[in-house]
């Protein structure tokens, strides 16, 4: 199919009735468009946004990852393990918007991905012959490099997203258990946990614990706040049967926590809870150039300002597991449809892997 541009409503939302009204909250979940909670979300939205429907498929081919690469001017993202086992890798053109299918070696059931040196640096799940991995991949060669694959001798569980702190060089990244609780990864030998890893010494460490599954994690523009999602809301089977019943625990996390980066960039601090979802979960998440915290949810991306005001969100009628940016906008990726909203804000990382 060709790319399709989406009819929108923009909904200034009436913050008393919806204090009253439980019915009203949920319409605004519906169709697609802005919904605007504070006017300070109208100057980001921008004079014109726009949300183009790049492709549709019968299946959630769009799921994850979300990776602009400057060299071969693409957006790389992964499948959904629920509809593609194995996961498939897929990237799309930034220009043309024509979408390509992926096979890099070394690459098992990736699912959170992050630009490294103009690479693309996969978090593999793994599966019950290969261990979960950070492995770097060079698009243009197709050669893969395991840069990380256990900690201390004991395998991680099913590493989840990743991220880089740009002054240090160092990799942080969320290991939750949604492998094993898949029936693709064998019984977990860790907590979820967050690690930060430095590539130049080999050396890893733990520096949070006490979720119940991290998931999506970001840095501040400043790097001096680090943002994690916890998703513990969204349960599996919690054990090795056919891993494809999902369900929602409303009593367990759907919410982003924030913590101080201490020490140099090397520790955290002062962990606080920064929002909680209204639908769904939030999951990846990233923030712009002035700081807001956008966090891809059930029904779409949710925008917070740098205090957790949720402020706005571009609705997709759909869940939004992650998004990314690239000049062009931001791709968004619903599952069973692949979008790219133009918008005023720009991601904070732009300048830095796209100029």
């Amino acid at each position: 199919m060709s790319p399709l541009e989406v009819k929108t409503e923009t909904i200034h939302v009436d913050l008393k009735r919806l204090a009253t009204d439980i019915n009203y909250g949920k319409q605004l979940s519906q169709g697609k468009g802005f919904r605007i909670y504070d006017s300070s979300f109208s100057k980001l939205l921008g004079s014109n946004p726009s949300i183009t429907q790049v492709q549709s498929r019968d299946y959630q081919f769009a799921h994850e990852a979300g990776v602009y690469i400057k060299s071969t001017n693409r957006v790389y993202f992964t499948a959904n393990f629920q509809t593609c086992d194995p996961i498939a890798l897929y990237s799309v053109d930034a220009t043309s918007l024509k979408v390509s299918d992926d096979d890099f070696e070394g690459v098992v059931q990736a699912n959170g991905a992050c630009n490294y040196k103009d690479k693309v640096l996969y978090c593999c799940q793994g599966d019950m012959s290969n261990p979960s991995a950070l492995v770097l991949t060079d698009p243009i060669s197709g050669t893969s490099e395991t840069l990380l694959d256990n900690f201390q001798g004991r395998p991680f569980n099913s590493i989840n997203d990743v991220v880089i702190h740009h002054a240090n060089d160092d990799i942080w990244f969320t290991d939750p258990t949604y492998g094993y609780e898949q029936a693709f990864r064998p019984s977990p030998d860790l907590p979820s946990q967050i690690y930060r890893f430095d590539p130049s010494s080999g050396r890893t460490w733990c520096v949070a614990d006490g979720f119940v599954q991290c998931n999506g994690l970001c840095f501040s523009p400043d790097y001096k706040k680090l943002y994690v999602t916890d998703t513990g809301a969204c349960q599996a089977h919690g054990g090795p049967k056919d891993g494809h019943n999902f369900s929602m625990n409303p009593r367990l996390p759907a919410t982003i926590y924030v913590f101080d980066v201490c020490d140099e960039g090397t520790t955290l601090s002062n962990r606080k809870t920064f929002a909680f979802c209204d639908a769904g979960v939030p999951d990846g998440i990233k923030c712009d150039e002035e700081g807001n915290v956008y966090s891809g949810c059930g029904d779409g991306v949710h925008v917070w300002s740098p205090q957790g005001t949720l402020i706005g969100k571009i609705v997709t009628g759909g869940c939004v597991a992650n998004f990314c940016w690239s000049k062009e906008g931001m791709w968004m990726f619903g599952e069973e449809e692949l979008y790219l909203c133009k918008l005023g804000a720009k991601g904070t990382l732009v300048s830095i892997e796209c100029e």
